[in-house]
């Protein structure tokens, strides 16, 4: 008796360590899949409605020879040009509605920039590439605010603020950020995965970390204006791995709104997130150059 119940756990052991060991290797295999969503539709011009006609298409050269596309929202006597990093699903048409609520009530000008493999951009995701991608656009939009006189406002969304954080340490010393917003921030992929999978060994397993993000935070201009929107009911990227990041942030003129009820997709409909980017759109605005 004692003998078949010892076969049992044994066969039942090793049935588990054979499942951890498949689970394991498909985690492993199939990771970048389950971190980035792009969908597979390319979006065009040609495609929006009337209303969004005057968006015109612009292009960025990454330092590895890619070409990427973005949609720049113009506007005449723009003080202020704001380039939108997205999180890690979809692409700049599903950003649409948010530039178009801030065209509305603004007179900013707003770049929607698409990463590698992201709305129909070529290249292979991975966090060194897309590090690469917010620097050239980065750079891009660096260029084109100064040239037409404007600020220059980062609006990281997501895991945008990693992508951007960690491109802001390797930007040339002459290019100058004179904003930056974090909406459901987070402080790196490593934190987020070890607290929703404790029993995968992520250190040995996840590529893409994003640890360099906590350090772009701390090594930030202490001049530039700081905001990070989060909601409170955030079920992607909890509130902690938000105010983790925003605790690092070297920035003297920083703020943090939480939300009561806002979840990591639906900031823009709670009460108080338009009006939160209108002054600090205005705080940028107003700032001495």
């Amino acid at each position: 008796m004692i003998r078949l119940v010892t076969d049992i756990a044994n066969k039942s052991l090793l049935i588990l360590s054979c499942s951890y060991a498949a689970i394991l290797g498909a985690l492993c295999l199939f990771q970048r899949k389950l971190q980035y969503f792009p969908t597979a539709e390319v979006p065009t011009l040609d495609s929006l409605p009337t209303a969004f006609r005057r968006v015109e298409e612009f292009e960025v050269h990454v330092i590895d020879g890619l070409k990427l596309k973005g949609w720049l929202w113009r506007q005449k006597s723009s003080p202020v040009l704001i380039l939108h990093l997205h999180g890690n699903a979809g692409n700049r048409f599903h950003r649409l509605y948010w530039a178009n609520e801030i065209v509305k009530r603004t007179s900013c000008s707003v770049a929607l920039f698409d990463y590698r493999g992201f709305g129909g951009n070529p290249g292979r995701i991975s966090e060194d590439g897309l590090i690469k991608d917010a620097v050239a656009a980065i750079t891009w939009a660096y260029t084109n605010a100064k040239r037409n006189s404007q600020k220059l406002v980062l609006h990281l969304e997501s895991i945008g603020s990693a992508v951007g954080l960690s491109a802001l340490l390797k930007m040339a010393v002459e290019v100058r950020v004179d904003g930056i917003v974090v909406e459901g921030g987070l402080c790196s992929c490593y934190d987020l995965a070890r607290s929703m999978l404790p029993f995968v060994p992520v250190k040995l397993l996840l590529r893409d970390k994003w640890n360099l993000t906590i350090q772009g935070a701390q090594e930030l201009d202490e001049d530039i204006n700081f905001l990070s929107l989060h909601g409170k009911a955030d079920r992607i990227v909890p509130l902690w791995c938000g105010t983790k990041l925003f605790e690092a942030v070297s920035c003297r003129h920083k703020k943090f709104i939480a939300f009561e009820f806002g979840d990591h997709n639906d900031l823009i409909i709670q009460p108080g997130y338009l009006d939160a980017l209108l002054e600090f759109y205005a705080e940028v605005e107003r700032k001495d150059t």
